[in-house]
């Protein structure tokens, strides 16, 4: 035990100074990982070794980070995906699959090595494009969820390209490979229809009750409950547990819970998901990639490039028109985390040799090094090439949220006058975040778009839409909550004063002070309020007896 945590300790470590360095170039901190798990790893420094404890570690982090997608893909948002994009996602796979097969081939490598190598080069990182979907806020953009499914469309097709690369080792019939299919799709089923029961009863009748609400610590347990219980179901439905995680998100996702649950299990999201990448990275060599530098820079070239023609390719001829497309294409023209899986599976299998176990390890960890200035140059041409096409299939898809103007944060007494007191066109362009249930119910019963959420939360925010907000309205009573809700605002939009103001409620006078340093432009002081409607009040009082004395009225 005590010699994994220095290990776990050395890899935090060593992805914090990688991934700040590679900030500061203005790089994905992914690429920080990768580098600082091949650094310190078995094949450079040597001073972590790829244990079944880290790999753990790493596999729960990618499975968090899709759990944590899933709550955004609600079941009404997938269908929005449309079947075109799913019939891409199958196209681009058989494609990419039979280039592979084709060219292996041609190397005259026997055809269940080259049904590995095609397999492998198919599959694309669904943790790393979602990643960086997320932080360049392209996700919900057409080209994201486009993307997206067609990387769920691979991910679904682990399962049967492991079961053919095992039974075709074993000398299996087609009727067993069918029967095993089918086995495992009933698995899948039973698993989602137990988990879609669970959060019908357990979730409506759980997370609602007066034990949540007073121990948010509940809530966070419940959500880590629910997707480890995924990951465990899943393996053993014969499933990708990643999938399954990301089920249980899809059915949470379309819960009033979902935006507070995605904030409180971001901190641990993160922790595994930085060990997710490091342990990537624990799989280079260096020395034998220099040794081999040509051989891996072509194959890594066919691949980056001939993943981003097919896959606009199959986009085409599904129906999708547009540059968007092309940009798709080199959004998932990398080689994905579960390659890892069916390359150990072909390699156990007796599909792949050691050398060419090493080359595809090696390619997949470069192409997941190129995937940030992919998805970069992707998201840059989206914003150029395709936004000037109001007419084709190329258009930005509008954003499954409203653009709010006012986010009022809290629905309280004072929250419901604030809102009740806006000018009717600016109530429809309000979003209200409550942290209580209660309050979120009753403001959704009165037709107001709202959320269920913790401010001061960054997640929760940028949720509602902070950045391109005008006015954010703090009417929460706790003047700690208030000043740091404001300084989380201020932090999220640094420059953004002349474009969005925040006006916060102070509740006594002694904080006003604090929570205008925190950066709010207006602080509403509730005592001076109060006193001055007392002195109104009393002077109204005064000058009415006045009156009626002179009129001789008792």
């Amino acid at each position: 035990m005590h010699g994994a945590l220095v290990e776990i300790l050395i890899l935090l470590a060593s992805a914090l100074a990688l991934g700040m360095l590679a900030e500061r170039f203005r790089q994905s901190a992914i690429l920080g990982y990768l580098a600082a798990g091949t650094i310190v790893g078995p094949n450079v420094l040597g001073w972590v070794e790829a244990g079944e404890r880290i790999d753990l570690l790493a596999e729960l982090g990618a499975s968090l980070l899709l759990f944590t997608i899933g709550l955004e893909f609600s079941f009404e948002r997938l269908k929005q995906l449309g079947w075109r994009v799913l019939a891409a996602g199958a196209l681009q796979i058989a494609l990419t699959a039979t280039a592979g097969i084709a060219i292996a081939m041609a190397f005259r490598l026997q055809f269940g090595t080259a049904f590995a190598l095609g397999s492998i080069v198919a599959l694309s990182s669904t943790a790393v494009v979602a990643r960086l979907l997320v932080e360049s806020r392209t996700l919900d953009s057409t080209h994201g969820r486009r993307a997206m499914g067609i990387l769920l469309v691979q991910d679904i097709a682990v399962v049967p390209i492991v079961l053919a690369l095992a039974f075709g080792r074993s000398g299996g019939d087609l009727a067993a490979i069918g029967a095993a299919a089918l086995s495992t799709l009933l698995y899948a089923a039973i698993l989602i229809a137990s988990f879609a029961l669970f959060v019908r009863v357990i979730v409506a009748r759980g997370l609602g009750n007066r034990a949540m609400e007073r121990n948010r610590d509940l809530s966070i347990v419940f959500a880590l409950v629910c997707a480890l219980g995924s990951v465990v179901g899943a393996e053993l439905a014969g499933l990708p547990i990643a999938l399954g995680a990301f089920i249980a998100g899809v059915l949470l996702g379309g819960s009033r819970f979902a935006g507070q649950i995605r904030a409180d299990v971001a901190p641990l999201h993160t922790l595994l998901l930085t060990l997710f990448f490091a342990a990537i990275g624990l799989a280079g060599d260096p020395a034998w990639a220099y040794r081999n530098a040509v051989l891996v820079l072509a194959v890594l070239g066919t691949v980056v490039v001939g993943k981003t023609m097919l896959a606009a390719g199959a986009l085409r001829l599904a129906g999708l028109k547009g540059a968007s497309a092309l940009v798709v294409g080199a959004i998932i023209s990398q080689v994905g985390e579960f390659s890892f899986v069916v390359a150990e599976s072909a390699r156990g299998d007796g599909y792949l040799p050691e050398d060419l176990f090493r080359l595809v390890v090696t390619v997949t960890v470069a192409s997941l090094a190129l995937a940030p200035l992919m998805v970069g140059a992707a998201n840059r041409f989206a914003a150029t090439r395709i936004e000037r096409d109001p007419q084709g299939d190329g258009v930005r898809a509008a954003r499954a949220k409203r653009t709010a103007d006012v986010i009022l944060i809290g629905f309280g007494p004072a929250g419901r006058e604030a809102y009740s007191a806006l000018p009717t066109e600016l109530q429809s362009r309000t979003v209200v975040l409550e942290s209580s249930p209660q309050g979120h119910a009753l403001a959704r019963s009165l037709g107001i778009e709202a959320e269920l959420g913790d401010a001061r939360r960054r997640e929760v925010l940028e949720h509602a839409g902070i950045e391109t907000a005008r006015a954010v309205v703090i009417a929460v009573s706790d003047p700690a909550a208030v000043a740091a809700i404001t300084s989380l605002v201020r932090s999220i939009a640094p420059k953004a004063g002349d474009r969005l103001e925040v006006i916060a409620r102070a509740r006594y006078h002694i904080a006003e002070h604090e929570i205008a340093m925190q950066g709010a432009a207006k602080v509403v002081d509730e005592e001076l309020l109060v006193g001055r409607a007392l002195a109104g009040h009393a002077a109204d009082a005064v000058y009415r007896r006045a009156v009626s004395d002179r009129h001789g009225h008792p």
